[in-house]
């Protein structure tokens, strides 16, 4: 298990904000349709896992500003996003 902190508001419509703190369950199967902690092409990212028609896993933001990522190279899932918790007073 281990701590992430979201940077940024590609997420904002999973209900995940900059600064918020994510658990991730680390070394967990993973599905399409997960939240999850992964390495693309060399940066770590907080994304749900798709798969297309073609069975290539791809990355996708929950807000529409954002397109979704389609690796070049590498796609390493790191873990699955169990939880969140916000910090309402900053330091």
């Amino acid at each position: 298990t281990a701590l992430v902190t979201v940077r940024g508001d590609s997420m904002k419509d999973a209900g995940l904000l900059d600064g918020d703190l994510v658990v991730v369950e680390t070394n967990s199967p993973t599905r399409p349709g997960d939240i999850v902690v992964a390495v693309v092409d060399g940066d770590m990212t907080v994304k749900t896992l798709r798969v297309d028609r073609r069975g290539q896993f791809f990355l996708e933001a929950a807000n529409p500003a954002y397109p979704p990522i389609k690796p070049q190279g590498s796609l390493e899932v790191i873990g699955i996003v169990i939880g969140s918790f916000r910090r309402h007073r900053r330091r």
